[in-house]
C-alpha cells in the first residue's frame, strides 16, 4: 500500500498525489452498484464502449488507458468493440485479483497498478473512464490524465449525473458532489481545451436489457432538451489536451479487394476552402485502393473552394472539380454528382466528416456483406451527439416518428449525408428538394424503393472553431421535409420492379 500512495515522480507524474485510497473506493463503490443490476450493467458497459469506438474514431494502433478500472468489466467490453486494433492500458487502484488480471489479459488489455504507471515513460491518446469522479478526487485525477495524455490526445468519460434532482436533495453522491460548474472548472484548471459536459443516458439502470434496447434510441432526445437532460444517469465528458496538429502516418483500412478502384466519393463544397486538402490527403491515405474519383462540388462558394480544388487535382488525378452555376444548394449539388460518378459505388458526404472518415469502414464491411447500401445513423444505441443543437435534434425525431408510418421497417436516422450505395441506387433516385431536404430523399427513397439499406451507428461532433459555419437553417429545412413527407403519402415514388 505504501507503494501504491507513493508521489508519482518524474515529468509524467509531477504534482500532487493522486488520492489513491478515494479511488480504491471509487472502484468498490462501482463494482457494488453494478452487482444490484448485472444484466443492464453489462449491457450498458457494452453499449458505452461501442459509443467510446463510435466517438472517438481512434486509428488503429492509437493507444487508450482505462483509468480506474477496478474490477468491473469495462476494459473486456472496450477490447471487444475495438476488435484489438488498439493497445489498451486499464489502471486498477484496487489490488487486481489474478483472476481480474488473468481475464483481461486474455481479451487483450494490460492490467497495470499506480506504481507501475509512475515506472513507465509512456502517454496515451485516449484516456476514458465511467464514473471515476467525484469532487474529492476530480481535481488530482484531472491533472494526472492531462500528464499522460499526449498532445492533442482527448478524454472521454462516462460520468454520474450529480445534478439530477434526487442526488441534489438526497446529498447521496458517493465521494461528494460534484456539480457541472466545478467539473468545468477543474477541467480548465487542469490544462484541458474544447471541454463539453452534456447529459447521457436517461434510460434507468433497473430496467430489463430487452427494455433498455427498445428504448434508449427513442428516448436519446430527451437527453437534448434542456431542463430534461437533468433527470439522466451519467454526464457525457470530453475535453482535449492542447497541442500542436502533428499529422500521423495514416493506416490502410481499405480491406475489401473487390472494392478496388469501384468507388466515387461525391462531396457537396459550400466555402469549404479550409476543410477540402485534410478531407481529400485523409480520403486518399485511408482508403486509396478503394477510390475511382473523388467529385468535390462547386455550389457556387465565395471563397476559394474552387481554386483549393483545382490545385489538389493537378497532383492526384482521381481529384475532378463540378463547377456549379447559381442557383445553389445541397440538393442540386449531390444531383449534378450522383450524375456525373461513373464507380460502382457512390459515397456520398460531406465536407466536414473529416473527423468521421476511420468509421467509414463499418459502412464498406456492410457493402461487403452484400447490402445494397449503408447509411451512417446518429440516433442508434451507440451513438453520441457532441455539442449538437438540441432544436436540430427534436426536428429530426419529430421527422423519423412521422416516416415510421411510411417506411416498412425501423428507421432511426436516414436524414445524415453520410451514405454508401451501390451507384445504381443512387442514380435511381429523382432528387426534387434543391437544399438540404434531399438527404431525406436519398435516405427514404432506396428503402421504399425496396433496396436493403441498412444503418451503421456512427456519431457526431459539430463544427468546431476553423471548420467553419454550417448553412443548415432549421426553418428553411423543415417545410421541405414535410414536402418529401407529403409527396410519399400521395404515392409520388415509384417501387423497384
Amino acid at each position: 500500500m505504501a507503494t501504491l500512495l507513493a508521489v508519482f515522480q518524474g515529468d509524467m507524474n509531477s504534482g500532487p498525489a493522486l488520492p489513491v485510497e478515494e479511488l480504491q473506493h471509487i472502484e468498490r463503490h462501482r463494482d457494488q452498484e453494478r452487482q444490484k443490476n448485472p444484466e443492464s450493467g453489462v449491457l450498458k458497459s457494452q453499449l458505452r464502449a461501442r459509443v467510446v469506438r463510435n466517438c472517438l474514431y481512434m486509428l488503429p494502433g492509437e493507444s487508450i488507458l482505462v483509468f480506474a478500472e477496478g474490477h468491473g468489466d469495462w476494459a473486456e467490453h472496450l477490447a471487444a468493440a475495438l476488435k484489438g486494433r488498439n493497445p489498451i492500458t486499464a489502471l486498477v487502484f484496487s489490488p487486481a485479483t489474478a483472476a481480474d488480471t488473468e481475464r483481461l489479459e486474455r481479451a487483450g488489455v494490460k492490467v497495470i497498478s499506480p506504481a507501475e504507471l509512475g515506472d513507465m515513460d509512456v502517454s496515451f491518446d485516449y484516456v476514458v473512464g465511467t464514473s471515476v469522479l467525484t469532487r474529492a478526487t476530480c481535481d488530482e485525477s484531472l491533472r494526472a490524465i492531462f500528464r499522460w495524455l499526449k498532445p492533442r490526445g482527448q478524454i472521454l468519460l462516462f460520468e454520474p449525473n450529480h445534478d439530477r434532482p434526487a442526488t441534489v436533495l438526497q446529498n447521496s453522491a458517493a465521494g461528494g458532489r460534484l456539480p457541472k460548474l466545478h467539473l468545468l472548472r477543474a477541467l480548465k484548471q487542469a490544462g484541458f481545451v474544447e471541454p463539453h459536459i452534456q447529459p447521457y443516458d436517461i434510460v434507468p439502470d433497473w430496467m430489463s436489457p430487452e427494455a433498455i434496447l427498445a428504448t434508449k434510441s427513442k428516448l436519446l432526445v430527451l437527453e437534448h432538451i434542456p431542463f430534461l437532460g437533468v433527470f439522466c444517469n451519467t454526464r457525457l465528458v470530453w475535453a482535449v489536451k492542447p497541442g500542436p496538429h502533428v499529422a500521423k502516418p495514416l493506416p490502410n483500412l481499405a480491406e475489401h479487394t473487390q472494392f478496388f478502384g469501384a468507388v466515387s466519393v461525391v462531396v457537396p463544397c459550400h466555402n469549404e476552402e479550409m476543410n477540402i486538402p485534410e478531407l481529400v490527403a485523409s480520403l486518399t491515405g485511408m482508403y486509396g485502393p478503394y477510390i475511382h474519383e473523388i467529385l468535390l462540388v462547386n455550389d457556387n462558394s465565395r471563397d476559394r473552394t474552387a481554386d483549393v480544388i483545382r490545385e489538389i487535382s493537378q497532383t492526384d488525378s482521381r481529384v475532378k472539380l463540378i463547377d456549379r452555376s447559381p442557383p445553389n444548394g445541397v440538393g442540386r449539388a449531390l444531383r449534378d454528382g450522383y450524375a456525373a460518378a461513373t464507380g460502382s459505388l457512390i459515397l456520398s458526404m460531406d465536407c466536414d466528416f473529416v473527423q468521421l472518415l476511420p468509421g467509414l469502414k463499418d459502412l464498406f464491411d456492410r457493402m461487403a456483406a452484400g447490402h445494397d447500401g449503408a447509411i451512417g445513423s446518429r440516433f442508434s444505441h451507440e451513438s453520441v451527439l457532441v455539442n449538437y443543437p438540441s432544436f436540430k435534434v427534436l426536428c429530426n425525431r419529430i421527422t423519423h416518428v412521422l416516416l415510421k408510418f411510411l417506411a416498412p421497417r425501423n428507421i432511426r436516422d436516414i436524414t445524415n449525408n453520410l451514405k454508401l450505395y451501390r451507384a445504381e441506387v443512387f442514380k435511381s433516385i429523382e432528387i426534387l428538394e434543391p437544399h438540404f431536404a434531399a438527404n431525406l430523399e436519398t435516405g427514404l427513397m432506396p428503402i421504399l424503393a425496396g433496396y436493403d439499406i441498412r444503418e451503421v451507428p456512427t456519431s457526431w461532433i459539430n463544427r468546431k472553431e476553423g471548420m467553419g459555419i454550417s448553412t443548415f437553417k432549421l426553418l428553411n429545412v423543415g417545410p421541405p421535409y414535410l414536402r418529401v413527407i407529403w409527396r410519399v403519402l400521395r404515392g409520388r415514388f415509384s417501387k423497384k420492379p
